[in-house]
């Protein structure tokens, strides 16, 4: 099976990481932070949770830290209602190829524009998503940024499809 992973781009972000640690951290925090590290997780487990740490962050995701919030988000996945709405003659809505059957949450799509296009929260709108598939809306001046840095990038195992969406009535009569 052949792996989707960007070798070249983890082996930076270890040295990156390893060259941080001695330049920037805190040695007694980071001192308290591994004396918690290894009291918590097992001899046996340490590798696998710090690989995990590194996955997520390659990733574009985050630690899921509380159970009842990602229940509440699974139950209402459909709208992003904290997201503000862009004007429309400013913006566009941009098709992507994933939704709630692949699990992404409207806070990961955020973070997938921020780590591979660069786009500041600012410039997204609306959230939509739905059971194979979502839309978002986006400022004109970055659509075209957004689609040629995330489509076809690897989300999830998979290429990831992004271009523009349809115009309403079409959607509606696809769907």
């Amino acid at each position: 099976m052949q792996s989707n992973i960007n070798t070249e781009k983890v082996k930076n972000t270890i040295s990156t990481l390893i060259e941080n640690i001695s330049r920037e951290a805190d040695s007694k925090l980071l001192g308290e932070y591994f004396s918690l590290y290894k009291k918590e997780i097992s001899l046996f487990n340490r590798t696998k949770a710090g690989a995990y740490l590194l996955y997520l962050y390659d990733q574009g995701k985050r630690l899921n830290l509380s159970k009842e919030k990602n229940n509440a988000q699974k139950q209402d996945v459909k709208t992003d209602n904290n997201r503000h709405s862009l004007a429309q003659e400013d913006s566009v809505r941009l098709f992507f190829g994933i939704g709630r059957n692949r699990k992404v949450f409207p806070r990961e799509i955020l973070g997938l524009l921020n780590s591979k296009a660069a786009t500041p929260k600012e410039d997204v709108g609306a959230i939509r998503i739905m059971e194979n598939y979502s839309f978002l809306q986006v400022r004109n001046s970055v659509a075209e940024k957004i689609i040629e840095a995330v489509n076809g990038t690897i989300f999830r195992g998979k290429p990831l499809t992004v271009n523009y969406a349809k115009p309403r009535k079409e959607e509606e009569d696809s769907e």
